[in-house]
């Protein structure tokens, strides 16, 4: 635990790459580089789908987690080419990555068709990470956007799921970019969803939510997007596919959040 209560958190979206003799190679190479700090932070995986049963035998007892990067929310099993909450459930996830800008803009995924995912990933005993974020053309007023976001992929949750959830705020501007979101933007971003998590559910709730940035880093503004107290760790894409890579962006998190690896 940090000063505010909260395990630190990272997540590795590996997305649509890695075969599974990657991913097995990873799985031995990764471990030692972190020692015990899956013991005292919250290190998430999201490999595609045919990784997932492999990595959950090969990462057992190392306290790495693994997630989903979708679900469809169903009901029923007819729906050729989709995953249900409840098969990953079955092959090991305990989290699964939902609300992502990919989805929206590839495949034109709305807030209300997230929050039934949601609501399908609690069902069935998945701790949803949400990505929320405003989209580029509302940068200005992100407030409203992110705060209308929220109220909507969170329709029908109860307080207590809130609290086990994670959110991981990427304004859509600032995804894929040379220079990434300053530094006092992530802080106001992330302080303003756990703002609004505690009005919405209540301060216990938003205390114990973790929020991460998930928007481009480069090494120079890394340790001061870690340094606020809203801002509880980081996400990582191509970076979260080099064991090494990911490695270093874990130990920064731990660094920054007075832990060690032991």
């Amino acid at each position: 635990m940090t000063r505010t209560g909260r395990r630190p958190f990272a997540i590795a979206n590996w997305k649509m790459a890695m075969t599974v003799e990657e991913a097995l190679d990873f799985a031995r190479h990764f471990p030692p580089l972190v020692g015990s700090l899956p013991q005292r932070m919250d290190i998430v995986i999201c490999p595609p789908y045919t990784s997932l049963y492999l990595l959950a035998q090969a990462l057992r007892g190392s306290g790495i987690a693994l997630g989903g990067q979708n679900l469809y929310p169903g009901p029923g099993a007819a729906f050729t080419g989709e995953i249900s909450a409840e098969l990953l459930r079955d092959v090991g996830c305990q989290w699964v990555l939902l609300g992502h800008w990919e989805r929206r803009r590839h495949f034109g995924e709305t807030d209300e068709l997230v929050n039934r995912k949601v609501l399908a990933a609690l069902g069935a005993g998945l701790r949803p990470i949400l990505l929320i974020g405003e989209p580029t053309e509302a940068r200005e007023r992100w407030k409203e956007a992110v705060a209308g976001q929220l109220w909507r992929v969170l329709a029908e949750c109860r307080a207590e799921a809130v609290a086990g959830m994670a959110f991981v705020y990427e304004p859509e501007w600032a995804i894929g970019v040379r220079e990434p979101a300053p530094p006092e933007r992530v802080q106001a971003g992330c302080g303003y969803i756990r703002a609004w998590l505690e009005e919405r559910f209540g301060a216990e709730a938003a205390t114990a939510a973790r929020i991460i940035y998930g928007g481009s880093v480069t090494p120079d503004v890394a340790a001061d997007l870690l340094s606020g107290p809203e801002v509880d760790g980081r996400g990582a894409g191509r970076k979260g596919r080099d064991a090494r890579a990911f490695a270093a962006i874990v130990q920064a998190i731990a660094r920054a959040k007075e832990l060690t690896s032991g």
